[in-house]
């Protein structure tokens, strides 16, 4: 079998098993859990085959526009390496897991749907495909979402609505892109501040992919999804998969695809910054451990955007390995919390109160995948942390660096929390547990501290997308200099501010309950809490109110207008047309020779 067609195997095997061969089993759980397992097993092992030779790179030709490309360079196979490894992961965790979906069916079939979708999106080297697997990803999501069962509904649509709204977005900017650069390819380096539609072309394919990611103001989905998704499914979809392609897409949006100036830098810094406090914040005091780690899911997006937007290398480093570093530890600890709470019968803080005691291994993974959330060295994070850091100080932006500061040392006093709620007084009898829930959030817990590691074995395939001679583009763990003296006082102060509202509260998972008091905080977030600030809420509303306004009032008045109309015409007319339809057959025979002999006459004449 030729490279060619190994390559699209990692796309062909999950739908045709999605398709095919999953509903044939549809009534049998944990033989469909065997079968998904299997599709990946076999869609890995084509990826290494591949991966393991030289570059990979065809077309299938049909239309210009439409032209099918596909590549496999060493950074695509770097990305795909972990999109395999949190695909097989989630595998693995479902052979038991998948006995608490409500649907299975419909969750495992578009969770490989959503695999091939991601397959798709990076090994494709056209624009145009890339946005029909983005469609593809987006349908899956809202299918996976709706196998929650009741009450999921409401979730997906939103999800379809917020995902669809960005594709729009990203429709209308790769318009413009095509017409401004006279191509589809991803790599034009077109000036942003070449004329005001390539501006525009960006912003709109920066709000698009950033949608994707999760970035404000599209991110208000993720925390209702994580309340009522089956954790293997946020953990694959929305807590990983679509944090790399959203982050991959503006990485080529922002570096290859656009020469960014200083006003779309201070673009991607505003939303950036404002998606790091407009979910963080909110987490300091959510009582529901998966709303926290969604929430937190998100704050992470805004580093991100911050570093590719400082065009230096050291921050686009930064942005891409914490972008694969938070995947890994956000699927690993969304995993745990599927434990967790099948032990608990819910996530709400109050009642998982030591429950990593009871779970020793799920906690122990859970704890790992900590460490890298709030950047402890030598984890991926701290490394990508400094990074971010070191691009955005080499632009000379002092504020932000600043901001970002700050989001860090809130991170750190939220995940505080986390821990001193899980690892807290409880029972000390570790109760059994089966090993395919356990392996998975282990082995991603150990691969969260190793990504940084694992980053850096792999400088050398991003010699292609990044120039790796700069000096400074990986940052060393232990090393001193201003910068990482801010990263570990990010540690100090964040400890400090846990410890100082610890003091203050009943419970671990009280702390931080009196910010709900402040007269200015409290009140934003009680109305961040009945969603006053969503702009999905928002958006239905405007909708209902102009459908009541166009179908309630305007329809009325329409009728109105009609039936005047009609009275009218029966006034002046009614005698008229009366007269001839007397009732006789001869009289209607007579009217139909006469509109045959009309008709004939309008074709023959």
């Amino acid at each position: 079998m030729n490279a060619d067609v190994l390559l699209l195997l990692p796309i062909i095997v999950p739908l045709v098993c999605a398709g095919l061969i999953l509903p044939i089993f549809r009534k049998r759980s944990t033989a469909i859990a065997w079968l998904a397992l299997l599709a990946v097993v076999v869609s890995a092992a084509a990826f290494l085959l591949v991966a393991g030779g030289p570059a990979v790179q065809f077309a299938i030709p049909w239309m210009e526009l439409f032209r099918l490309e596909f590549s496999l360079t060493g950074w695509k196979a770097f990305l795909l390496f972990f999109v395999f490894a949190f695909q097989l992961m989630t595998a693995v965790y479902c052979l038991e897991a998948i006995r608490r979906v409500a649907k299975p069916l419909l969750f495992l079939a578009f969770v490989l749907v959503a695999f091939a979708a991601a397959c798709g999106v990076i090994l494709t080297d056209n624009l145009l495909f890339l946005l029909i697997a983005w469609e593809v990803f987006l349908v899956a999501l809202y299918a996976v979402i709706h196998s929650s069962g009741d009450g999921a509904e409401g979730v997906a649509m939103k999800a379809l609505v917020i995902g669809g709204s960005s594709d729009f977005l990203m429709i209308l900017g790769l318009m413009l892109y095509f017409a401004v650069s006279g191509g589809t390819a991803m790599d034009a380096h077109l000036p942003v501040a070449q004329s005001t539609a390539s501006f525009l072309s960006f912003l709109l394919l920066f709000l698009g992919a950033g949608a994707k990611a999760g970035m404000f103001p599209f991110h208000t989905w993720i925390p209702d999804a994580a309340e009522v998704m089956p954790a293997a499914g946020f953990a694959a979809l929305p807590a990983s998969l679509e944090k790399v392609l959203g982050i991959y897409f503006l990485f080529i949006v922002s570096y290859q695809m656009f020469a960014l100036n200083e006003a779309a830098r201070i673009v991607m810094y505003a939303f950036g910054l404002i998606t790091v406090f407009v979910s963080i914040v909110p987490a300091l005091v959510e009582e529901n451990l998966r709303k926290v780690l969604a929430l937190t899911a998100i704050s992470p997006v805004g580093f991100m955007v911050v570093g590719l937007a400082t065009s230096e290398v050291a921050g686009m480093a930064g942005a891409l390995l914490y972008m694969l570093t938070h995947a890994t530890y956000k699927s690993c600890m969304f995993f745990a919390v599927g434990q967790f709470e099948a032990h608990t019968g819910g996530a709400r803080l109050s009642a998982l109160q030591g429950i990593a005691r009871l779970l020793p291994l799920s906690g122990l993974g859970f704890l790992l995948a900590f460490t890298a959330a709030v950047s402890l060295p030598p984890t991926g994070g701290f490394i990508a942390k400094d990074l971010i850091f070191e691009g955005v100080v080499e632009r000379g932006h002092y504020l932000v660096f600043l901001a970002l500061w700050i989001g860090a040392i809130l991170n750190m006093a939220v995940f505080c929390k986390v821990i001193a709620v899980l690892w807290g007084r409880g029972e000390d009898r570790p109760v059994p547990a089966a090993a395919t829930l356990t392996a998975p959030v282990l082995v991603l817990g150990i691969g969260a501290v190793l990504t940084g590691w694992i980053f850096t074995l792999a400088a050398p395939v991003f010699g292609a997308v990044l120039p790796v001679e700069h000096a400074g583009w990986i940052a060393a763990v232990w090393h001193l200099s201003p910068l990482t003296v801010a990263s570990y006082s990010i540690y100090l102060f964040g400890a400090l501010l846990f410890f100082a509202a610890r003091a203050r509260a009943a419970e671990p998972a009280a702390t931080f309950a009196s910010l709900r008091q402040s007269p200015v905080l409290g009140r934003t977030l009680e109305l961040a809490r009945q969603k006053k600030f969503d702009g999905y809420e928002i958006g239905v509303k405007v909708v209902n109110w102009i459908a009541e306004l166009v179908f309630r009032r305007f329809e009325r008045l329409i009728d109105e207008v009609a039936d005047w109309i009609i009275r009218i015409g029966r006034a002046f007319s009614g005698a008229l047309l009366s007269a001839p339809h007397d009732g006789t057959y001869s009289t209607y025979l007579g009217w139909v020779i006469v509109g045959l002999a009309i008709v004939a006459a309008l074709i023959f004449v």
